[in-house]
């Protein structure tokens, strides 16, 4: 059992050693200088994190909204808003319309 799994250890090191090695000959980094490739190579996880950062914590509001836009619905109460609905939709003490 173990040596089946020594070898498949081996061959998971082998293909990440691989798409590494594509890695830095798709972006270029395979050129660069060992200190300008930890540069990048922190530069793109900034941005990668950045970007799935903001995904978690902006997106779900903005698709909640779209979806609250596309389909209302009068039953569901929104938990952030401090005025009660009455039954048109509107807020008690607002006269106007609640999209703007």
């Amino acid at each position: 059992m173990f040596p089946k799994l020594a070898e498949d250890y081996a061959k998971f090191k082998r293909y990440v050693k691989w798409l590494y090695t594509l890695y830095e000959l798709n972006t270029q980094i395979a050129i660069c200088e060992p200190w300008e490739k930890v540069f990048l190579n922190v530069l793109l996880g900034s941005f990668v994190s950045l970007i799935l950062y903001a995904s978690f914590a902006f997106v779900p509001g903005y698709c909640v909204t779209v979806f609250q836009l596309l389909w209302p619905q009068t039953s569901v109460q929104n938990l952030t808003s401090v005025c009660t609905t009455s039954t048109v939709g509107f807020c008690a003490n607002e006269s106007g319309s609640v999209m703007t």
